[in-house]
């Protein structure tokens, strides 16, 4: 066999092998339920469709783009469980075919396999991931991206305009994508110059795509004033948020990439190293799209494994059509290196991280069991009578399926109890306080979730006027625990004075589970 043909089979066994990744990808998560942070913008759609004021009465940090693309998912793909991983699966397929469309003119497979790799990747991470903001704004990069090069490649200034939307789009999401688009527009109109390419088109293009999406967030903040609401929160809690709970800088380089990115670029460096025939601008941008990844990630200080999406994704891409490029044109070693890179990624981390997948347990025994509890209460008379304590658990997942809107536009309790002393946590007790007072809830349910903590109900110690207020006025009937999910638990307390018939005949609920130390006293 000629080495052309061991290099033709080689490439279709590696595309088949990606393909059947990608198959399981969809079958062995499709089942996924709605969870972590996709609740907190599902049910913050529904309490705007419910009237709320988002940046008045719903007190979030998050940006109007996560929102805005939150409320298109559901009216597109509806408001499921199953339509949110229609959604998931959507976002990955759009990734993998603008990653195609990038890698083109150097090898089609470098893009079927970055996508891929990054597909497995995501889902290897869990359910916790899908449809995060920042794999959202990847997505609408990596789109702008195809868009940018196939303007340059076709001459076409018009094709400007859907990479002025994307980056648009993806800025009202993360606005620290804005410096970005502006790089990128000015590193192509480097290229144009040195052409003799009049830039113009190319630049009214982009901007005419930009303003649509600043468009669409003016008109989503427009009611209400919702614009200075958005802008005193940006000013208040982002940087108090920022600044909590970073973990040591030497975390967050071993955190910054997932293992097989790792064990991958070893590869690529030693290609790129002797591979002198791939330089233009378009390898720059590249480049430039894994840095800014890198500082998005770095800049965001958590360490989560979201926040380095971008950062993953280019540089997988670069790996990918360094060591695709190297296959096909380099000799001697480059070329071994290359195909023992591919080898690698195929044959030992598609399999593992494939793997990983299909070993993910269910997930979220917590919302379908507050589902229950409250069903047995009964959701018509919790309309505007209850109220979360919760972040990310399940609580709002639950108030989200049953339709119940709650007593106060709270979307998380990070901020009340964070155990930190600031002026940001008292003027956000305050809000809070004076909308509970308002509209006193006839339910509360307390998680156990304390943010970047070991789940305790010790967290209602950190506020000591409402752990009182909760002892005075309600009495504690509900108590669950799952040990399966790291121990997180919910209690729900009924208003005294106020009567529900199922809470008179607690045989017909789900038996009590474990009752974890409490730190307020009740008979």
């Amino acid at each position: 066999m000629s080495f052309q043909s061991f290099l033709t089979c080689f490439r279709y066994v590696t595309a088949s092998l990606l393909g059947v990744a990608a198959l399981c990808v969809v079958v062995s998560t499709y089942h996924w339920p709605l969870f972590w942070d996709a609740q907190v913008f599902h049910y913050g759609n529904f309490l705007i469709d419910h009237g709320f004021v988002p940046y008045r009465d719903i007190i979030d940090m998050n940006m109007p783009g996560a929102y805005l693309i939150d409320g298109w998912a559901i009216k597109v793909f509806g408001g499921g469980d199953l339509a949110w991983r229609i959604f998931d699966f959507t976002l990955l397929g759009t990734l993998c075919l603008a990653m195609m469309v990038i890698a083109r003119p150097y090898d089609w497979l470098a893009g079927w396999f970055s996508g891929v790799m990054f597909a497995l990747i995501h889902v290897s991470e869990g359910p916790e991931n899908t449809g995060q903001r920042d794999e959202i704004m990847t997505v609408l990069i990596m789109a702008g991206y195809a868009f940018l090069f196939e303007s340059r490649r076709r001459r076409n200034p018009w094709l400007m305009l859907p990479f002025g939307l994307s980056l648009g789009m993806a800025s009202s999401v993360k606005p620290t994508v804005a410096p970005l688009a502006v790089l990128l527009l000015i590193l192509a109109l480097w290229g144009l110059k040195k052409k003799g390419e009049a830039a113009n088109p190319y630049v009214w293009s982009s901007l005419l795509g930009a303003l649509v999406p600043a468009g669409i967030v003016a008109a989503f903040l427009a009611p209400h004033n919702a614009g200075g609401a958005l802008l005193a929160i940006t000013r208040r809690t982002i940087p108090y948020y920022a600044a909590m709970d970073r973990p040591p800088f030497h975390l967050l380089v071993r955190f910054s990439l997932p293992i097989a990115a790792f064990w991958l670029l070893p590869f690529a460096i030693a290609v790129v190293s002797a591979n002198r025939y791939w330089r233009n601008w378009e390898h720059l941008a590249i480049v430039v799209g894994a840095t800014f990844g890198a500082f998005s990630y770095f800049l965001q200080g958590k360490g989560y494994a979201y926040h380095r999406y971008t950062f993953v994704a280019f540089l997988l891409l670069w790996i990918a059509i360094q060591l695709t490029l190297a296959m096909r044109n380099a000799e001697g070693w480059v070329r071994v290196v290359a195909i023992a890179g591919m080898s690698i990624g195929v044959l030992v981390w598609v399999p593992i991280t494939t793997k990983l997948t299909l070993q993910l347990p269910p997930p979220n025994l917590f919302t379908p069991a507050l589902e229950k509890d409250l069903n047995s209460i009964g959701t018509d008379r919790l309309q505007n009578k209850v109220q979360c304590l919760d972040l990310i658990d399940g609580c709002l997942n639950a108030l989200y399926h049953l339709r119940i809107v709650q007593s106060t536009g709270s979307m998380g309790d990070l901020l009340l109890f964070a155990p930190e002393k600031s002026p940001v946590v008292d003027y956000y007790r305050v809000e809070f306080w004076n909308s509970l007072m308002k509209n006193p809830p006839s339910v509360i349910v307390l998680s156990n979730e304390w943010f970047n903590r070991l789940p305790t109900f010790d967290k209602l110690n950190q506020w000591p006027q409402l752990a009182a207020y909760l002892a005075e006025n309600y009495k504690l009937v509900i108590s669950r625990q799952f040990d399966e999910e790291w121990h997180h638990a919910y209690r729900i307390y009924v208003r005294d004075g106020i009567s529900f018939p199922a809470l008179d005949q607690p045989q017909q609920l789900t038996p009590i589970t474990r009752i974890p130390h409490s730190v307020i006293p009740h008979s």
